[in-house]
């Protein structure tokens, strides 16, 4: 698998160096589906930002029940 990885400017932009331009979530979310590891860093401190980022997308694209529960399950 190929590791992308995206950076998170504090307002909320997300930048692909990949790319070499921004991209929002839904095509982070593509990139996932599509098997990439995908991992976010915040702009100023290169703090990884990946688990809220991924939260996000949680909230914010359908998500079945069975995945929700999956996803939990796998957490413990």
């Amino acid at each position: 698998m190929k590791n992308i990885t995206i950076t998170y400017y504090k307002n909320r932009k997300l930048y692909s160096s990949n790319a070499s331009r921004y991209v929002n979530l839904k095509e982070c979310k593509d990139l996932i589906d599509a098997g990439y590891n995908v991992q976010f860093l915040a702009h100023k401190t290169g703090q990884d930002v990946t688990e809220p980022c991924l939260k996000e997308m949680l909230c914010k694209f359908d998500v079945s029940q069975d995945v929700l529960i999956k996803l939990i399950r796998r957490t413990k």
